[in-house]
């Protein structure tokens, strides 16, 4: 696969593959923001929340998915840029749809087991929604691995960018209809198929068409751990509704949604364009190993940095924005909304660390920290505290002994390598 800007030269590619993936970034931080504004306006608070944990739910999913992404563009990568050896293994878009049947087979078979927990009393039609979606977006994963990983970046971004506007579109068309909450998660879910539409183009052809370089067996070993880490990540990440919901009780839970949207509202604009960049941070990773831990701390400074002032701003600015944006029922206290940006912060730095461990190549040191974290803010979630005192302690501190875990991984990877 070629890549994108390769012919611009390398600082030229350099500065064309983050301008693109930046953009692309900025265009789904965008459109996550307006699914969840308009769910707040059409539905009422109840409903709300119950469309919070299919949103959880979905995402942590697609957040599971993400480490065959992950997988996909460091074993790609790594197979392109072996000198005079054309890859043998197994075609990443084929093993991506086969692992995305896997697990929509699973929800399905399981789902007498968490659907009223998790959805509500009437679970199923969500399930549906749920299963055919994660298979829609193994497939999306597969590829848009394969581009990051042969470094077709415009194409990438553009990818990652369309798939947000049509997720936009589709709840956006549910919601003026008067879908309702199930409508509205099936356009959140469907969009995952945008993939398909790009089928005609150069870039894409050739990613579904490359190779991972290793055995299948081998490659669906480090998928698995990868996956392993992520479907805890995403938990934290993106399945903290669902978290919330199954420790607390039904008639809290119902009024949760001002809380959920405020746990939204405050990690998307440090998460999402970092999540978006993971594809890039593995490569960077790759290429500068011998610099040790420096690029890692060069990227972690610059995400405290933007911690620290926007907790600032969402104590001073947070809760009249979100009553005016949102209506009068959203209303959280500006103490609560600056816990949560910083917890947000804690959860980017997990992050960054992630991908830099499994660039490395440590996929279990990655699934650890992840694994960590999330049993740590489990645990809090249990204590006998108010909801909006579990949330902020618990995204905070589990996050934070995760990254202690990938720290030291990193450190000792680094320094065995120099």
């Amino acid at each position: 696969m070629t890549a994108d800007a390769g012919a611009a030269g390398p600082a030229t590619g350099q500065a064309a593959r983050i301008g693109g993936v930046g953009l692309a970034s900025l265009v789904a931080a965008a459109a996550g923001y307006l699914v969840l504004l308009v769910a707040a306006r059409v539905l009422t608070p109840a409903q709300n929340a119950d469309f919070l944990a299919f949103w959880g739910l979905l995402f942590f999913c697609f957040g599971v998915l993400g480490g065959l992404q992950n997988e996909t563009t460091r074993a790609v990568h790594v197979a392109l840029a072996a000198p005079g050896q054309a890859p043998r293994g197994p075609r990443a878009l084929r093993a991506g749809l086969l692992v995305g049947s896997a697990l929509a087979l699973a929800l399905l078979v399981t789902a007498p087991l968490w659907g009223r927990a998790v959805l509500g009393p009437r679970p199923w039609p969500l399930v549906g929604v749920v299963a055919v979606s994660v298979l829609a977006f193994a497939g999306h994963a597969a590829v848009g691995g394969s581009l990051a990983g042969g470094g077709a970046w415009s194409t990438y971004a553009r990818l990652v960018g369309s798939e947000s506007v049509v997720r936009l579109v589709l709840t956006g068309v549910a919601a003026a209809v008067g879908l309702g909450t199930t409508g509205m998660a099936a356009g959140a879910g469907f969009a995952a198929a945008t993939w398909l539409g790009f089928s005609a183009a150069p870039a894409v052809r050739a990613a579904r068409s490359s190779r991972v370089g290793v055995s299948g067996r081998q490659f669906a070993g480090t998928a698995v751990q990868a996956m392993a880490g992520t479907a805890a990540s995403a938990a934290l990440v993106v399945g903290f509704p669902v978290l919330l919901r199954v420790t607390t009780p039904a008639d809290a839970y119902a009024l949760a949604a001002p809380l959920l949207m405020a746990v939204q509202l405050t990690r998307a604009p440090l998460l999402i364009p970092l999540n978006a960049y993971q594809g890039v941070a593995i490569t960077h990773f790759l290429a500068h190993r011998d610099r040790g831990a420096r690029p890692l701390l060069q990227v972690a400074a610059v995400v405290l940095a933007g911690g620290a002032v926007g907790a600032g701003a969402a104590a001073v600015v947070g809760p009249w924005l979100m009553a005016a944006v949102l209506g009068p029922d959203y209303r959280v206290p500006g103490s609560v909304l600056a816990g949560l940006t910083a917890s947000a912060c804690a959860l980017a730095l997990l992050t960054l660390t992630g991908a830099a461990v499994l660039a490395l190549g440590r996929h279990r040191a990655y699934a650890a920290g992840w694994l960590v974290a999330t049993a740590v803010s489990a645990v809090l979630l249990l204590m006998p505290w108010s909801l909006e005192a579990r949330a902020v302690v618990s995204l905070a501190a589990g996050p934070l002994v995760g990254v202690l875990v990938h720290a030291v991984a990193v450190r000792r990877a680094t320094v065995g390598h120099r």
